[in-house]
């Protein structure tokens, strides 16, 4: 699934980046503002097979590698967000050629990608429909977890994630970030960073004084990614 679907905020055009809002010519969205849950689940799905080429992933392996320094002892790892609700279990694999490689993926989602999905000519299926299976980087170092994000985690991660979705994107929204100052890098986009849970509270953590973080009425929090005085290792606590 291309997770970029139009929408309208307000006078604001807006998009839905890695199956949550993303926007642009305004400044982060209030504490109160909607968002998608973080358990959503697909009823009617398109029947269009999930498919990935391994262009698109060696796109986000490049720009991981290129931005590593922002996360220098996390692995690069992706979780499959599964919104099909069919009893069948869920199986990836890599296709090249005459070869197939299953990829294991673990009961919580995670799976790491071996060298192969990232060849020419490989391609990264499942048994589930494009829009109801979506592959989203999921960055974290030692000593953090899905309750205590670092931010140069998430600033890897959000940069991974537009690499790997930035050529499925209209044009238009496209030139529409960059005009805004760029994905994962401008004020004016905000980033919804997948969770898992229903966030109640954010707070800074490794600052002088804790700071809030917004968190909209949906659960979803919005990490401050792309503020420069804040360093790659300070923590965002969730609640």
């Amino acid at each position: 699934m291309n997770p970029f679907r139009q929408a309208t905020v307000g006078t604001v055009s807006a998009a839905l980046f890695l199956g949550v809002p993303l926007s642009f010519g305004q400044s982060l969205p209030s504490p109160g503002e909607a968002a998608l849950p973080n358990d959503e689940v697909l009823v009617n799905a398109s029947k269009r097979p999930f498919s990935i080429d391994g262009k698109a992933l060696r796109r986000a392996a490049a720009a991981f590698d290129k931005d590593r320094s922002l996360a220098p002892e996390a692995p690069l790892r992706f979780r499959a967000r599964d919104r099909t609700p069919t009893g069948e279990a869920l199986r990836i694999w890599i296709e090249r050629g005459d070869s197939v490689e299953t990829i294991l993926v673990g009961a919580d989602g995670l799976l790491i990608l071996p060298k192969t999905a990232f060849a020419d000519g490989a391609r990264l299926l499942a048994n589930r429909s494009q829009d109801g299976l979506s592959l989203v980087p999921e960055i974290l170092s030692p000593s953090t977890s899905l309750h205590a994000r670092r931010l140069g985690d998430l600033r890897l991660q959000c940069r991974v994630g537009w690499a790997l979705e930035s050529d499925e994107t209209p044009l238009y929204i496209r030139t529409s970030f960059a005009m805004a100052g760029g994905v994962c890098k401008s004020g004016k986009i905000a980033y919804h960073p997948y969770v898992g849970f229903r966030v109640s509270s954010a707070e800074l953590r490794g600052i002088t004084d804790s700071q809030p973080v917004p968190v909209t009425k949906g659960g979803a929090y919005l990490p401050p990614i792309h503020e420069r005085s804040l360093n790659n290792d300070v923590i965002i606590d969730l609640k």
